[in-house]
Order: structure tokens, then sequence, then C-alpha cells
């Protein structure tokens, strides 16, 4: 068919757009805009990242729907009221939903896409990483396996939630790996002598993240590194003085939400970046540290361990074992230039497994094969 595919992109105004979920959405968007006609729809309830889905789209030519947001008790997200009408209009061939905690949202499609395709990237996470309250774990398992089970591709971001996402749906094939990415245009080597600083990416509203365990590090590395700095940035992340000890506090660089320009100058000038979360389903800042040929310490996770465990640069640390953990960081930056020599030298791999330019080729690939069997002919796009 020589139209190009109509996509509608499923959002939430409860996902944090301005991290990886929504780092995907717009990158990925804007590679295939020429292949698919998206439109999106969100509902109005956040502001902010209503904001920033509407000022990507926009300037593209991107048709926004808003509807009115609702909240469910049972529900992790915010609903829109306004969503089943809008699917009842069946003028696309595929409904593109975002995120597992998206229950509200995704029972709404579930009950109106009829038999259009449905791609679904759930960015998955175990229960346990989210604050939840009564029914809202049970409500959102129920939903999350129900779209696995409707769904023609599951675009998983590792092959520990492929796994996952087997396990759940064992009779089902729709499951296939796609990470996320990064614009290695962009995201440069920086220098082979670096600042004396570590640098913690993160969303101060996610106790996951484990900056606590980052202050502890940091106080065991003091006496030894006096001069080692700690840059905080990430949302929120301009208020966490009062969790500082008084004796790092003066070499902690408290920065808040920063432009991606500032973020890259800083991966490429920084001696390391620390992320010892309890789970990441990928964890953007560390792929993008490395593409900048800085090293990363990170939490010995399965998720982590599957996407990044044969890149040198790339530092696992036992999650409970504060001083091995003391130990790793100390090794990479006593050896100081010859450590981002070797983070560099990696890079040519890296690019060839995570560059959002491949990805998308890849991702046009599945969707457009998920599209066919369910319908039984091809795109010429």
């Amino acid at each position: 068919m020589s139209r190009p595919m109509r996509v509608l992109s499923v959002l939430s105004s409860s996902n944090q757009m301005y991290s990886g979920i929504g780092r995907a959405v717009f990158e990925l968007s804007s590679r295939l805009s020429n292949r698919i006609e998206f439109e999106f729809v969100i509902d109005d309830l956040n502001e902010k990242n209503g904001e920033l889905v509407r000022s990507f789209a926009l300037p593209l030519g991107i048709p926004v729907h808003v509807g009115r947001g609702t909240k469910r008790a049972e529900a992790l997200d915010n609903g829109n009221d306004d969503l089943p009408d809008l699917l009842r209009r069946g003028t696309w061939d595929a409904i593109e939903c975002v995120c597992w905690a998206n229950s509200a949202t995704n029972s709404s499609v579930l009950a109106h896409c009829g038999e259009m395709a449905v791609i679904y990237t759930p960015h998955d996470q175990p229960a346990w990483t989210v604050p939840m309250g009564p029914g809202q774990a049970e409500f959102t398992e129920r939903v999350h396996r129900a779209m696995i089970r409707r769904s023609d591709l599951v675009l998983c971001d590792s092959t520990w939630e492929r796994g996952e996402i087997r396990h759940r749906a064992p009779d089902r094939n729709n499951a296939t790996f796609m990470p996320l990415g990064c614009n290695f245009r962009e995201f440069l080597p920086g220098p082979r002598s670096r600042k004396l600083q570590i640098v913690f990416v993160g969303d101060f509203n996610e106790p996951r993240k484990r900056f606590d365990r980052v202050i502890a590090v940091m106080e065991r590395l003091r006496p030894a590194w006096p001069e080692l700095r700690l840059v905080v940035i990430g949302n929120k992340s301009e208020s966490a003085e009062s969790r500082l000890p008084a004796c790092i506090r003066p070499s902690c660089d408290l920065r808040g939400y920063v432009s991606q320009d500032v973020l890259r100058s800083t991966y490429a000038e920084s001696a390391g970046v620390i992320l010892l979360s309890d789970f990441e389903a990928f964890g953007i800042p560390i792929l993008e540290a490395l593409a900048c040929g800085t090293p990363v310490f990170l939490s010995q996770l399965d998720a982590t361990l599957s996407l990044f465990g044969n890149y040198k640069a790339a530092n696992f640390c036992p999650p409970d074992d504060l001083e091995a953990t003391v130990k790793i960081v100390e090794d990479v930056l006593r050896r100081g230039e010859a450590s981002i020599t070797e983070a560099v030298a990696d890079r040519p791999r890296l690019q060839a497994q995570f560059d959002w330019d491949h990805l998308a080729e890849a991702k046009w690939r599945a969707v457009s094969a998920a599209w066919y069997r369910r319908n039984c002919w091809s795109w010429t796009a």
C-alpha cells in the first residue's frame, strides 16, 4: 500500500515524559515520521508532561488529542475520559501503548481498540519498585497481562524483560528485544583527562534510585579522596541538600533538572557516573555516559547485566555490599585516563547496538511485520 501507516500513540500524563519513556517516544517517532503518520493522545491532568508532548509533536505536524483526565482509585496512572470515543473512530492502522503502569489508560484501549493492531512497550518493572495503594497492584498486573495477550507486538527494553513477558504469556510469541537508545552524534567522548567528579542522575520522586547508597559511597571515599565531588542531576535533585551528611555537603553540586546540552557536557567531563538503583528497566544515563566515554558504576541487576554486561566501562557493584562498591569506584578513579581510554574504545560496539537510527529501522520492521501478520498485506513505505 502506498500511503504511510497510521499509528495512534496512547500516553498518560502521569508518565514522566522527561525520562526514558518520553525519550523513546520522541526519538523513535521523529525518525519514523516519514514512514508513519503518528497521532498522540494524552490526558490533561499533568500539565508538565502534556506540554512536553505538545512541544515535541506540534512543530512536526503531529496531532495531539488532549482528553479530560480522571483519577481511578485502583490505577496508578491518570485515565482519559475522552479516549473511548477517540478509539471508536478506528481510523488508525495500529495503536501504540507505553508503560505497564498505565492500567487505567490501557484498560480503555483493551475495551475499545476493536480489531486494530496493538503495539505495547511496557518498560516493565516489578510491582515492588512502585508505591501502590490497596488493590492497585492486582489491577495493574491484570491489565498488564491482558495487554501482553492482546498485543500483536510487545517491545522489550532488555532480554531480561523479554523473558518476564514470555513467562506471563508462555503461549504467545509476540515479544521482541527493542532497547532504548542514544544519539551518538550528540553524546560524544570527552577528553581523556577528566574532572575529579562523579555524577548521579535520577528522579528524586523514585525511591528505587537509591540516592542513599550514593551518599554512603561518598562518605567512605571522602577521607582518601577529599577533592572528589558529586554532581547531582535530575527531577527535584536540587532539593536533596537536607539528605546530605554535613561532611560531604561542601563536595556536592545539586543542579536539579538540566538541559540536554548541560547533561552531555557533564557526562563528558566527569570521571564516572554512579547509579545504584534497586531496579532499572533500562537506564538511559548508563548508555549516555558510556557513549561519552565515561565509566559507570551500577547495581548488579539482571536487566542491566543483560544490556551492558559485555562493556568494560560498565562496573557492576553488589547492591548490598558498600565496601565492595567503594573499592570498585576507587579502582576506576586510580586508573584515571586508562579507564576513560577503555570506555572510549568500546564506543563503536555500543553504537552498533544502541544507536537511535538503527533502532528506528528495527522498530519499523517489527511493527510492519506485526501489522502484516494481522492483516496479511505489507507496506511499501
